[in-house]
């Protein structure tokens, strides 16, 4: 964007994670982020294996790191207040060499929506942005006869199909805890228009998972037969 490169002229680009110049998060920091190995229970967000008495309604949760992670959060937290293309670019090339696979191909990619005073505050959409990174990312392994494995990769169509209609306070202002929040998000979501038959919500972060069960709710009550989750970063 134009905009982008007369403000990278006028304020030459730091990285937002340790500060050095040259790039807004620079390839170090993008290589020493931890990736997260460890399956997501989709009940409870439990990593590894573990006793699970949650009841969170998803197929599958997908998360590329952890919140608590300096250099992830850094980056999250300056896409979402700020959201520059020169940021996104770098969170496309993480993505990138982190050769991600999960997500089945007919799966389709719904952005987690925020309210009208929200957006209008922020001007963008940052589970949008993200939604379109991780868009064209992913890959399935297949085993040839020769013995060598193929690589395919596949594209996963963005619908915007649900919508905020109710503004509260934060998640993040409300305590720690599942039921706290599953209050404070009640009834806010609704979904529109023709809903995917397997639905993949797209958030920045999933913490006690609250936010994305009350849209899920919406979108399996408007015809979803399953959803899942993908962010960037799961914790607190």
């Amino acid at each position: 964007m134009i905009k982008d490169r007369i403000l990278d002229f006028l304020f030459p680009a730091f990285c937002v994670a340790c500060g050095g110049s040259g790039e807004w998060w620079c390839s170090q920091c993008r290589q020493d982020v931890q990736f997260l190995n460890s399956e997501v229970c989709p009940r409870c967000l439990s990593l590894g294996q573990h006793e699970c008495q949650g009841d969170l309604p998803f197929d599958h949760v997908w998360a590329v790191g952890f919140y608590h992670d300096p250099k992830l959060r850094a980056a999250i937290t300056a896409l979402k207040f700020h959201g520059t293309s020169t940021l996104q670019n770098s969170i496309k090339l993480f993505l990138e060499s982190r050769q991600l696979s999960g997500p089945p191909a007919n799966g389709a990619l719904v952005p987690m929506p925020l309210a009208d005073k929200r957006l209008k505050e922020r001007g963008f959409n940052q589970a949008e942005l993200i939604a379109s990174l991780f868009s064209n990312e992913w890959q399935v392994k297949s085993n040839k006869s020769d013995g060598s494995v193929l690589v395919t990769r596949y594209q996963l169509p963005v619908t915007k199909c649900l919508i905020r209609v109710a503004h509260r306070d934060p998640q993040s202002s409300v305590e720690h805890d599942l039921a706290a929040r599953q209050l404070n998000i009640k009834n806010c979501f609704e979904a529109i228009g023709q809903v995917p038959k397997q639905v993949i919500l797209v958030d920045d972060v999933i913490t006690t998972g609250a936010t994305a069960a009350e849209a899920a709710g919406a979108l399996l009550a408007a015809g979803a037969e399953s959803v899942s989750v993908l962010t960037l970063a799961i914790g607190a």
